[in-house]
């Protein structure tokens, strides 16, 4: 394929994305690592951080210079990252190192496996409208919520096992829509769009890490109480 009209060529926004991607991941894996070794008691801020992340990425999305003026945009996602990726220690700290780095592995071959699913999908063109995958996705986050809600309601020990399978199912329809979603918008992509798409993908990677990690808490309760 050749160059869209912001002279980006495809296997040049891949290559960016993917080094983001590599980069963020090796600059996140051994802060996970010291705070789930060392850090006690400090759940407060780092869930805090989460919280302002996405409050910081929400305003990126709204207002149109924070995703493309230089150097603001570079500052501004900086800044994102690493308040995600300290608040997404919130669920790996005080907790056995074994089942963290087996749960960090498991959650990057969830996401290579669908990056590739959804590369496959953009090389034979065959595939549903995106935009209707994404609002299907967001409607599983919405009944995973549910199943919690309701479990406060109506007790019953699979649930929480429910509302997680239907929350990782939600994790892989995003992550599959916004690839597909930025393939069929090539022609007005920039550089400096690679960085978010990286990033996006690098927040279903915290997503599969928390459904991976609240999966061992789910089947730990339930060896426990009802196998």
């Amino acid at each position: 394929m050749p160059e869209n009209e912001n002279g980006v060529s495809p296997k040049k926004i891949v290559g960016l994305v993917v080094l983001i991607l590599v980069i963020f991941l090796l600059v996140a894996l051994p802060q996970w690592i010291l705070l789930c070794l060392y850090a006690t008691d400090h759940l407060v801020y780092t869930l805090t951080c989460f919280c302002v992340a996405f409050l910081l990425l929400t305003c990126m999305h709204l207002f149109e210079a924070l995703k493309y003026k230089r150097p603001w945009n570079y500052i501004v996602l900086a800044v994102c990252y690493e308040l995600m990726t300290l608040g997404a220690a919130s669920f790996l700290m005080e907790w056995d190192i074994t089942l963290t780095f087996i749960v960090l592995g498991v959650a990057f071959l969830f996401l290579v496996l669908f990056l590739l699913l959804s590369l496959l999908l953009i090389v034979l063109d065959k595939y549903p409208n995106p935009f209707n995958i994404a609002i299907v996705g967001s409607m599983c986050f919405v009944l995973a919520f549910f199943f919690e809600v309701v479990d406060v309601v109506k007790e019953w020990c699979f649930w929480r096992d429910l509302a997680v399978t239907v929350f990782l199912i939600s994790v892989i329809l995003i992550l599959v829509s916004h690839v597909l979603i930025t393939a069929d918008n090539f022609e007005v992509l920039v550089e400096d769009d690679a960085m978010i798409v990286a990033f996006v993908v690098y927040i279903t990677y915290l997503l599969f890490l928390i459904g991976g990690r609240i999966s061992v808490n789910c089947i730990q309760h339930n060896r426990k109480h009802h196998w």
